[in-house]
């Protein structure tokens, strides 16, 4: 089995492009979706806005650390999560479905209601790093599920399958990590100052 060097960020975007590919065109349609059911039933999306206003509200009146350290746990641990469960196939695909089209209804709830500047200005400054970090760990996912498929069609051996899993989980702790906390920090800080500039 080829070994992968978990140092090298690049090289694992390259090795593994045909997954990342994956997952990012399907969180592409579904935030796309996402967006058009929103503009298409408005008050459908109101509704899911609300309903999510109302279980993440409470972050907001938290401290700034404890925000930071709410948005880095959330994403870390899904991110973690994506990866492990990678094994029972289907589970990558469902995170990425779901969070590209609850990205598309807020996106557009959002693009109604402050403009799209301010969408951008609200997703860019820690979404440029964030969500390459959650895709390439549904990418890394992804890719455990299809030698979980592998595996039962005789073609390769369990060992494979857990010394890719071993590989992943090591990566995830050398590169998406970090990077996740960097985001977090951003969202935390430098967001919410950009939003302010822009009188969003």
């Amino acid at each position: 089995m080829r070994k992968y060097d978990p140092d090298s960020l690049w090289e694992v975007i390259k090795t593994f492009k045909k997954c990342t590919l994956l997952v990012t065109a399907i969180f592409i349609v579904s935030m796309v979706s996402g967006y058009l059911y929103a503009n298409s039933n408005p008050y459908e999306s109101a509704r899911i806005m609300q309903e999510l206003s109302g279980e993440l509200g409470w972050i907001t009146d938290l401290d700034p650390v404890l925000i930071l350290f709410a948005i880095f746990l959330n994403n870390a641990v899904k991110s973690f999560l994506v990866i492990v469960l990678g094994v029972l196939v289907i589970v990558p695909i469902i995170f990425i479905v779901l969070n590209g089209y609850i990205l598309g209804i807020v996106m557009c709830e959002s693009a109604h209601t402050e403009g799209l500047l301010c969408v951008a200005a609200a997703i860019l400054p820690h979404g440029i790093i964030e969500l390459p970090m959650v895709l390439l760990s549904a990418a890394l996912g992804t890719r455990v599920g299809a030698m979980v498929l592998l595996r039962i069609n005789g073609k390769i051996t369990t060992e494979e399958i857990l010394s890719t899993l071993k590989w992943s989980i090591s990566f995830y702790f050398r590169w998406i990590l970090p990077l996740l906390f960097v985001a977090a920090v951003i969202e935390t800080f430098i967001t919410p100052a950009v939003l302010w500039i822009l009188k969003c």
